[in-house]
């Protein structure tokens, strides 16, 4: 077959007309299918590696976008039911929190201590007070106490500050036992303490304030605290004063003036006014009553009486 131009034009033409036709046809029994709508929900999640013990604050929390097909029944979906709970596995940041991944509501880690110690928790009144926040659970510090409201007690010399304790194992901070932020008013510490120690930091607490200093020392010292009960602690044997001696026994001056009787209490050589002077004990003034059963002193015997002179002469 001898193919010509115009024969050449017309099958060029049949071809693309074909392939039109296909195209045409194809369109027409296809069935258009809709798109589909990812739906997605925005969660909670850490915006940096949150470590077991670390309390959940808000700054801990972020926004993460999971498609609700992903979503999973224990995917915790509010900051309400996380913010203050204790973290119990590590999470990664950008993760969704699993209810798993913390301790439940009022639930704690179990605390770690040696045998014997105790566990101790004070408030202290600023972040200043605990090297401003830069010592994290599980450091060791030393504890120092400063009393007040004693300046009229000549003992202190107008104050001091002593150490109580060296070298003490740091357990907590406001309940977290991972390092956190303390500049919210007020931080509660707490620390792994013998029983003597114990004691006296209770007491101390109440009497002054309390100050803590980082130490590389990794031992519990008594620092120079020393109490004679394990179960009892003074303030005397805290600050290492001897005792407040007893105040002399007044002494007293009794004064006769003819029937009636006073008398004067003197204390440290002067005259105590702040007490009326008139009744010593042990004393009963001439004008009180005598007791029942006491007749008091025998009454003089009566003189005779004055007769009148006799002035009638003798006849």
């Amino acid at each position: 077959m001898r193919f010509t131009p115009a024969k050449v034009t017309l099958l060029m033409f049949a071809v693309i007309g074909g392939l039109i036709a296909a195209y045409v046809g194809k369109k027409l029994l296809a069935t258009e299918e809709p798109p589909v709508e990812v739906r997605t929900r925005n969660i909670p999640s850490p915006i940096a590696n949150l470590e077991p013990g670390t309390v959940v604050s808000a700054a801990h929390l972020g926004i993460a976008t999971v498609r609700e097909d992903q979503l999973e029944p224990d995917m915790l979906l509010n900051n309400r039911v996380i913010v203050g709970r204790i973290v119990k596995k590590a999470i990664q940041p950008l993760h969704p929190i699993r209810a798993a991944d913390l301790y439940g509501p009022g639930e704690f880690p179990p605390l770690i201590v040696e045998p014997g110690s105790r566990v101790v928790s004070i408030a202290l009144r600023e972040p200043v007070e605990m090297v401003d926040g830069l010592v994290a659970p599980g450091q060791y510090v030393d504890v120092h106490f400063t009393p007040t409201n004693f300046t009229n007690d000549e003992r202190f010399r107008g104050g001091f500050t002593m150490t109580l304790f060296k070298g003490v194992k740091l357990l907590a901070i406001n309940r977290s036992v991972r390092q956190g932020g303390v500049d919210q008013p007020g931080t509660t510490v707490t620390f792994e303490l013998t029983p003597p120690q114990a004691n006296v930091i209770l007491l101390a607490r109440e009497k002054g304030t309390i100050t803590l200093s980082y130490t590389s020392d990794q031992r519990k010292g008594d620092g120079g605290v020393a109490v004679a009960s394990e179960d009892r602690a003074t303030l005397e044997e805290i600050l290492g004063l001897a005792p407040i001696p007893e105040p002399d026994p007044p002494q007293y001056s009794e004064i006769y003036r003819g029937t009636g009787r006073s008398g004067l209490r003197f204390r440290d050589g002067r005259l105590d006014d702040g007490v009326p002077v008139d009744d010593p004990p042990g004393r009963r003034p001439a004008t009180a009553p005598a007791p029942p059963g006491d007749n008091g002193p025998p009454a003089p015997p009566p003189s005779e009486p004055v007769r009148p002179r006799d002035t009638t002469a003798a006849v």
